[in-house]
């Protein structure tokens, strides 16, 4: 069973997780308000309970934060639900779905 929230998109920028000491370097590959699929490449570090996001939207300047924590796994695209994130991010995601929906991309 899927429990979606919101509309999602498919999209490509970077993200920057945070565990800790360890830092990792994922792309951004689905993104929606309450949560994104990050592809972490190759190997990945043990799961945490929750992980810091970094994500640098194209449009912005500045990155967005939030606080994720793992939902599933499959090869190396991980989901993550955000936990922490400030209106401001989220209404700045909403807004990236909306760019994204005029370039011509499909939402879900």
């Amino acid at each position: 069973m899927q429990h979606r929230v919101g509309l999602r998109a498919r999209t490509d920028f970077r993200v920057v997780a945070m565990n800790g000491g360890f830092v990792s370097y994922c792309r951004g590959i689905e993104i929606s308000s309450s949560g994104i699929i990050v592809d972490r490449g190759r190997g990945r570090p043990p799961e945490p309970l929750l992980m810091r996001l970094e994500m640098l939207l194209p449009e912005r300047i500045r990155p967005l934060c939030a606080l994720a924590r793992p939902i599933w796994v499959r090869g190396s695209e991980q989901a993550l639900k955000f936990v922490r994130i400030s209106d401001v991010d989220r209404l700045t995601l909403a807004e990236h779905l909306d760019v994204l929906r005029l370039r011509g991309v499909s939402l879900c």
